[in-house]
């Protein structure tokens, strides 16, 4: 059996694709999910199919606040009938434990590097909290997402055990609510090895 809500975590939101169904699709995008798309999500899911096969919600959000998960929480809980979620976030999205206990499964579709984790691995430590420092003027969500992605996805055996802690632990931490994100990616930028 087909479970009715799956987690997608992919590092390329703007390139995922639809799925081919034909089940009545919609797909909604936000920058940050707030309790009020949900509301609406919810509406519509009330609807009338206009199909036999249902309903199909693909949700891609860069983030999601935290009384909006809650929200998802009453949908994905108690789904309309024939009503089928797909999530899609980056992989540093952190969600509540109850609402990934509601997913059916969570896939990683990493398909590329991050160009801004990957100038920030190979800039000094003075470009580094130059870059952070930009970031945090700016609150560039791109840059922040590339950087926590590559934290997820930055594994190399060659790294001190110190430093995959440290890697742990931003990992853990970045982008969750009462996180200081500048403090973690400091504290980043200053442990990871410089490149040859």
């Amino acid at each position: 059996m087909q479970h009715h809500a799956i987690l997608i975590r992919t590092t390329e939101l703007a390139q995922y694709v639809q799925p081919d169904t034909t089940a009545a699709v919609y797909y909604e995008r936000f920058d940050r999910l707030g309790i009020n798309d949900v509301r609406s999500i919810q509406s519509k899911s009330q609807l009338r199919p206009e199909t036999d096969h249902g309903h199909v919600f693909v949700i891609v959000c860069s983030s999601i606040t935290h009384e909006a998960q809650n929200a998802l929480l009453k949908l994905l809980e108690e789904p309309p009938t024939d009503t089928r979620f797909v999530l899609v976030v980056p992989p540093a999205v952190q969600l509540l434990p109850t609402v990934l206990s509601r997913l059916g499964s969570e896939e990683y579709l990493v398909t590329t590097d991050s160009v801004h984790w990957a100038e920030f691995v190979a800039a000094g430590y003075t470009q580094r909290i130059k870059q952070i420092e930009v970031w945090h003027k700016t609150k560039d969500a791109d840059w922040l997402n590339g950087i926590t992605a590559g934290v997820h996805t930055y594994h190399t055996d060659s790294l001190p055990l110190t430093t995959k802690k440290i890697l742990r632990l931003v990992g853990s931490k970045l982008q969750t609510r009462g996180a200081s994100n500048k403090m973690l990616l400091e504290h980043l930028a200053l442990a990871l090895p410089l490149q040859k």
